[in-house]
């Protein structure tokens, strides 16, 4: 399949999904034509619904735009856009329709602002006892209790209200508006057993972790589950206005010690026994004087963090500012050639050998990085050598001496050693590289050529065999080296002479 025919496959599969999302929401406002008008729900959720699906016709367009485009003949797709839009406008104009009717018939009943409420979300209930009460209270409240429902609205609300064990419970029910009250009572009978409820809620109270230490979070965590589920029990009909002392002294085997010692001090002052509305009351001061001193510290902890970075920023600029200027102001000219120009650039400096810049360099006593004065190589932040990636200037890189290689030649009689005249019998004898090339000889004709590579020599030197061969021009000189080189080469065997081996010995200044 080529790649015209994938991307086509694509586009088409992605819009498909736009249309699926245009379905899916024709079919959602279809039954809400049948309420003469939309609870707050029913309209929140339209709303909802509407601002998403009216970016729809944008992306819908671009997709198709893209479609038409790569078609041979895109006269045949011209029907698709068409129904998209048959189905799109009108579906718009009914949910504008439906959210104007509902404003409108408000507005003839109460006085309403253009402040936009929040979405109420539905509740949600998974299985704990303690949360039974809590959502079955908001649930009867939005949605069981509500007239504008229908059983079927009310057992779709049910449904995704429910998550693990408790959507269990109903998972087996028919979906359909005779089996809601059904589904409801039997949720009700699974979890609306008083004696279970209580028993959860007393075990909550006796259960809270103990306070480790004297902070407001932990405290005002005591104090939210004791008020939840003395709320609960409450709403049970347990005579909670009862059990002040037994509720103080419960909570108060979960203090800190240093708030136990704080509550101590207050009761004795007390002619009366405290109830647990004066309790509760001294615990939330604590809190309230924990969070003022936490949040206190905070704001002193960050001002003087961020003393402490302006106080390093401004003594880091101002070195750094000092040593700028005292190095531009001492070192602004040349160690060299006293010039007002940098070492690196200065061209008697470069002309230099490589040894004797070295040398330069060390005198000086500058970077040998970078060639400037104030610093090492070592607190050196710029680039090294472009050559060997070694911390120095490329002007300071020098190839390493080499004390040794292998044959560089093939055969047992290409063996060539470096010259030493001088020292010939003593000196140890350093192979060197060699390079097959292609001399042209006088005739224009090219030889096949082993060259010697050396670049310490100040000679060059060639077998006369292979100079005959390619026509050369000689004259007459006297050298003392090169008769012993000579000499010397033709004892060790080391020149070849005929063969295969014939080859050009040079040694050249580099």
């Amino acid at each position: 399949m080529s790649q015209h025919s994938e991307d086509l496959d694509t586009l088409i599969k992605r819009r498909g999904a736009i249309k699926a999302k245009l379905t899916i929401f024709r079919n959602y406002i279809k039954p809400l034509t049948s309420f003469s008008s939309l609870t707050d729900l029913q309209r929140f959720e339209l709303e909802g619904r509407y601002e998403r699906i009216q970016c729809l016709y944008n992306d819908f367009d671009k997709l198709q735009t893209e479609i038409e485009t790569l078609l041979d003949a895109p006269d045949d797709d011209f029907k698709s856009r068409c129904e998209f839009e048959d189905q799109y406008h009108p579906t718009v104009a009914l949910a504008r329709s439906l959210l104007s009717a509902t404003t409108n018939s408000e507005g003839s009943g109460r006085v309403h602002t253009n402040v936009r409420l929040p979405k109420i979300d539905l509740p949600h209930f998974d299985g704990s006892v303690q949360g039974w009460l809590e959502f079955k209270d908001t649930y009867i409240s939005l949605i069981h209790n509500n007239k504008c429902n229908d059983d079927i609205m009310r057992f779709h609300y049910l449904r995704s209200c429910l998550r693990g064990s408790a959507a269990l419970v109903i998972k087996n029910i028919d979906f359909t508006s005779e089996n809601y009250n059904n589904a409801w009572d039997l949720l009700c009978q699974r979890y609306d057993k008083d004696q279970l409820l209580i028993h959860n809620h007393v075990q909550a109270l006796f259960s809270v972790a103990p306070c480790s230490k004297e902070s407001s979070k932990s405290l005002r965590y005591l104090i939210d589950v004791t008020n939840k589920n003395i709320r609960a029990l409450k709403t049970l009909k347990q005579p909670t206005e009862h059990w002040d002392t037994l509720i103080i002294f419960m909570i108060s085997q979960k203090l800190d010690s240093s708030t136990s010692r704080y509550w101590e001090e207050h009761r004795n002052k007390l002619s009366e026994p405290p109830t647990l509305n004066q309790y509760i009351f001294f615990i939330e001061n604590q809190i309230n004087l924990l969070e003022k001193i936490e949040e206190n510290s905070k704001i002193n902890l960050k001002s003087k963090e961020t003393n402490n970075n302006n106080y390093n920023k401004k003594s880091t600029n101002y070195i750094i500012q000092s040593n700028s200027n005292q190095i531009q102001s001492n070192h602004s000219k040349c160690p060299l050639c006293n010039e007002n120009h940098l070492l690196y650039t200065c061209e008697t400096f470069r002309s230099l050998p490589t040894e004797v810049r070295i040398e330069k360099a060390k005198n000086f006593k500058v970077c040998m990085n970078c060639l400037r004065l104030g610093h090492t190589d070592r607190t050196c932040k710029l680039s090294h050598c472009k050559y060997c990636k070694a911390r120095h200037n490329t002007l300071l890189h020098s190839e390493p001496e080499r004390s040794a290689a292998s044959n560089p030649m093939p055969g047992a009689d290409n063996v060539a050693f470096s010259a030493n005249f001088e020292h010939s019998n003593t000196a140890s004898f350093i192979l060197l590289s060699t390079a097959m090339v292609r001399v042209r000889g006088a005739d224009g004709t090219k030889h096949p050529a082993r060259v010697l590579l050396d670049n310490g020599s100040t000679a060059n030197f060639v077998t006369d065999a292979f100079s005959s061969k390619l026509g050369l021009s000689r004259h007459g000189t006297s050298s003392t080296t090169i008769t012993d080189y000579r000499r010397q080469h033709h004892a060790l065997g080391a020149l070849p002479t005929s063969g295969t081996h014939q080859a050009a010995f040079l040694e050249a200044l580099y």
